[in-house]
């Protein structure tokens, strides 16, 4: 037997990598089926299909995958009624578009679109074709741009060939304005649309003018230039026909986290025309800035500046000027410092104060400030609640310090450029205050007792004198660049408690009546520290003499000339009717608030020659139910009068005449706001919405919210009663009425009587004289992504009217047409 071998060898699988095979593995599924063709290598998905591949994400409802050429098509699938459905969405990254048909490479990162549909922030882009290339860049034809939300948008501008950069910008070739489809002869040669996180620079269109007292003009031809990420300027000119011009920049900035603030410098040139060819001009200068707290939280820097230089805001070439009647200017800069671990601050601050009334200028700069917040010494050695531990604990100290340089001039000064006669106006000086105050509980604590006492020293670097003058009889006031001291000293001691009472009355429902009544009463005894100058002089046979304080015209002047004794008193008065209520599943009672407050306030000088007394002070509030409000306040003089002139006298009127005395002055403010109880849950959460804004349109609304537009609100009307009456005090010939009167009556209202139209009014009634003092209609219409409003002011000095038809979105804000008559100038 022959013998063989046989042998064997170890066979091993080989797996070659195909350069062109995708780089991660591609997750795909289907709600319906997935059939796989291994002849033709793709990969068939039925019915809300989806692909996942790394950062790029599929969804429709039918998906091929093709793995011979690494390509995805996506198209739409139909329902039983044969609608297109499940249409084809494409994700990369943060990047979503939708479209009919999507066909996408995974080598090149190409792809091909059909009717695809891109929205970034509030622009939406339709295309009819379009290819997307490796850098991102989509290359498409018959484009549709708008920023309405709707599949067929009110407007739309038609592109005929474009490029999109996502995220920068869309460049396209003619470009045509369609409204409801309908073209228009609107249209550029190209354009260049800013995406989201470009901003690009560009022209800002002008406001026309038809007629204004400067005559026809172009008002704002703007040009817009981002200069970085963290600032962008624009630069504003106007010019009128009568010459007059002017020009404008205005300059935002942010940083997240450390501030933000805008800067708006303008020149404006006035020009009467023929005959009179008189000019003036005025410089405005407006800074807003915000430091956040999160760069620093213990530096502080806020800044709110609204100069102008001449000091009048009835000129300006905005046609409608809505600050012409806005009498009086601020502007503050804020910079303050806290130390962590101590209890004081530091703060530096410059404000102007601008007066069209009066043609006055007040300027403080700078106002220096060092302040202690209340500290306890003697609580880590004694601690207690009650008792002389309780008085010593909580004895407290707290020190302020200010130093001030201010002036207050004429605003001519600024218009001739006399700064050397500004400079000589400043006074400055010192004030420094010192309050040291405890607390004790009395009578198991019910009563509260705070003693305390205050001190304060002024020093001013500037005083006065009087001299004589001979020829005229009368004493001249000398300023003396002297330095003089005044101190205060004020022992005070309050005592305050809170008294509840019941009444029970009979009936099914069983009411009680709660009342609060919280008294504080307190003493408060100024020594005379500082005592007056009399001057006196003998001209002849004549004497004349004048009793003055040396402080009288320093920046920190010094009263007190006498000593006071004053015991002041008020009580707070607090009504609620509780009753039983089957609606109330809480307790099974019903609150309601009967008088909101009753307050009444006075004080009594022990150490006054007459009339110790002083008049008492009296206010209501009831809000009973939530469509009403009133409000009264009153002041009652408990002293006789003459009836001829109508002056108090020193005699007690229940002594003279019998009466507890007269109100000098009352006022009764009655507000009714009726809507529906839908509408003022609705009107309640307006309040809640506009909190968050800080502008001082919103902070009106947010006062006032049943002035806000809301079309959601089919109605509401709101109307307030004013009825105030004086006592005259000065009787004379010329004002003989014993009491002045005035009554006005304010409506506020608005009522759509379609779904987008709404009217709203309102206007003032003297009803005293009858007439209308002021009165102003508007009209709105809520056109989706267009708004439509008419605002007419019929009566008053602003006498105007304004058409105006506005864009509703961010991007086209400039994209308006105004048609205005502007307020009559006398």
């Amino acid at each position: 037997m022959c013998g063989s071998s046989v042998g064997y060898a170890q066979i091993k699988d080989t797996l070659r990598i195909n350069d062109s095979a995708v780089d991660d593995p591609i997750m795909y599924s289907a709600r319906d089926s997935i059939y796989t063709d291994l002849r033709t290598k793709t990969v068939h998905l039925y019915g809300d299909a989806k692909v996942d591949y790394g950062s790029i994400k599929m969804n429709a409802g039918y998906i091929m995958i093709d793995l011979n050429k690494n390509e995805v098509l996506a198209k739409y699938a139909f329902d039983a009624d044969s609608n297109e459905v499940e249409a084809p969405t494409f994700t990369d990254g943060s990047d979503e578009i939708k479209a009919r048909t999507i066909r996408y490479n995974f080598d090149t990162e190409t792809g091909f679109i059909e009717e695809v549909a891109i929205q970034q922030d509030e622009n939406f882009l339709y295309m009819e074709t379009a290819k997307r290339h490796s850098n991102e860049e989509v290359h498409f034809k018959k484009g549709r741009f708008t920023t309405c939300n709707l599949e067929e948008p009110h407007y739309h501008f038609q592109l005929s060939k474009a490029v999109m950069i996502p995220n920068k910008r869309i460049v396209s070739g003619p470009m045509n304005l369609y409204i409801s489809n309908v073209p228009t002869p609107i249209g550029l040669p190209f354009s260049v649309i800013p995406q989201a996180e470009e901003r690009s620079k560009g022209l800002v269109f002008p406001e026309f003018v038809p007629t204004s007292q400067y005559g026809f003009g172009l008002n704002d031809l703007g040009y817009y230039l981002p200069i970085n990420d963290y600032v962008q300027t624009t630069f504003y000119g106007s010019i009128y026909s009568r010459g007059s011009w002017g020009l404008r920049n205005q300059t935002d900035y942010f940083r997240k986290y450390a501030f933000k603030g805008n800067l708006n410098l303008g020149f404006q040139q006035f020009r009467s025309g023929f005959p009179t060819n008189t000019s003036s001009n005025k410089l405005t200068f407006i800074w807003s800035h915000q430091k956040d707290r999160k760069s620093s939280p213990y530096w502080s820097f806020t800044s709110k500046v609204n100069f102008i230089s001449d000091n009048n805001n009835q000129n300006n070439l905005d046609p409608l000027n809505p600050n012409y009647f806005n009498n009086t200017l601020a502007s503050d800069i804020n910079l303050s410092r806290a130390f962590p671990g101590k209890p004081v601050t530091a703060g530096l601050k410059m404000n102007l104060r601008q007066n069209s009334i009066s043609e006055n200028v007040s300027l403080t700069s700078p106002i220096l400030n060092v302040n202690m917040t209340r500290i306890f010494p003697f609580r880590s050695l004694v601690n207690g609640s009650r008792g002389w531990r309780q008085a010593i604990s909580q004895f407290g100290v707290t020190y302020n310090f200010e130093g001030q340089n201010r002036a207050v001039f004429g605003d001519s000064l600024i218009r001739q450029n006399d700064f050397q006669e500004i400079n000589d106006r400043f006074l400055n000086g010192i004030n420094q205050s010192m309050t040291m105050q405890t607390t004790i509980g009395i009578f198991k604590n019910t009563v509260k007792i705070t003693p305390s006492l205050n001190y304060s020293n002024k020093i001013n670097f500037q005083s006065s004198a009087r001299s004589f003058d001979t020829t005229t009889n009368t004493f001249l006031v000398d300023t003396l660049q002297r330095t003089s001291m005044g101190h205060n000293v004020s022992f005070n001691a309050q005592a305050t408690t809170v008294i509840y009472s019941y009444y029970r009355f009979v009936g099914k429902k069983e009411p009680l009546l709660r009342h609060l009544l919280t008294p504080t009463v307190s003493f408060r005894y100024i020594p005379s520290l500082n005592e007056p100058i009399t001057e006196t002089a003998i001209n002849g046979v004549d004497t004349f003499s004048v009793t003055y304080s040396p402080t009288d015209i320093s920046i920190y002047s010094i009263g007190s000339t006498r000593d006071q004794a004053l015991l002041n008193f008020g009580f707070n008065n607090t009504f609620e009717l509780k009753r039983k209520s089957e609606k109330d599943t809480v307790d099974g009672f019903k609150r309601t608030r009967i008088v909101d407050a009753f307050t009444i306030n006075g004080n009594y000088d022990f150490l006054k020659d007459s009339m110790n007394l002083s008049d008492i002070s009296l206010a209501l509030r009831v809000n009973p139910i939530p469509w009403l409000n009133f409000v009264s306040n009153a002041t009652f003089s408990p002293y006789s009068w003459v009836d001829s002139t109508g002056a108090k006298t020193a005699d007690f009127a229940l002594n003279e005449r019998g009466t507890l005395g007269r109100f000098l002055t009352t006022n009764f403010t009655t507000t009714i706001t009726l809507t529906s109880k839908e509408s003022r849950d609705k009107l309640n959460e307006t309040v809640d919405l506009l909190s968050q804004n800080w502008n001082s349109d919103y902070n009106y609304f947010l006062l006032h919210p049943e002035h806000a537009i809301n079309f959601d609100i089919p109605w509401k009307v709101s109307l307030s009663h004013v009825y105030t009456i004086n006592t005259n005090q000065n009787i004379t010939e010329f004002n003989s009425d014993r009491f002045n009167q005035l009554q006005t009556l304010m409506l506020n209202g608005d009522v759509s009587f379609t779904k987008r139209w709404k009217l709203s009014t309102t206007t003032n009634l003297d009803l005293t004289e009858f007439d209308i003092t002021n009165s102003r209609f508007t009209l709105t219409r809520d056109m989706h992504c267009w708004a439509l409003s008419f605002f007419w002011t019929p009566v008053g000095l602003n006498k105007s009217f304004v058409f105006s038809i506005r864009n509703t979105s961010a991007l086209f804000q400039d994209a308006k047409i105004d048609i205005r008559k502007p307020p009559a100038f006398l």
